[in-house]
């Protein structure tokens, strides 16, 4: 049986800021959104289950800027300097939209 998503989710290509936990910040590409996670690219990898936040403002989906904490549930190298990841935001941390 196919895999269903659970929350509609909106394709983009917007930039995204990106805290890990020692403090590094990075902006990197908004692939997708959800209410529950986010898909992004980057130029660095991410290791699996580590807490990042994202600061978003996608006037296309939310109506104000929001910062998510969120935790990595896969990374996968796309190019040489090219990583995908996928971002889960939890059942207590999702996003509404407008």
């Amino acid at each position: 049986m196919p895999y269903r998503r659970s929350y509609e989710r909106f394709i983009l290509n917007d930039s995204v800021s990106l805290v890990t936990q020692e403090g590094i910040e990075k902006t990197l590409a908004l692939k997708d959104l959800s209410a529950r996670g986010a898909g992004i690219l980057g130029d660095f990898p991410l290791d699996i289950n580590q807490r990042v936040t994202l600061a978003m403002k996608s006037s296309f989906i939310l109506d104000k800027p929001v910062a998510k904490q969120a935790k990595v549930v896969w990374c996968k190298k796309i190019d040489n300097n090219l990583w995908q990841a996928g971002l889960d935001f939890g059942l207590d941390n999702k996003i509404n939209f407008i």
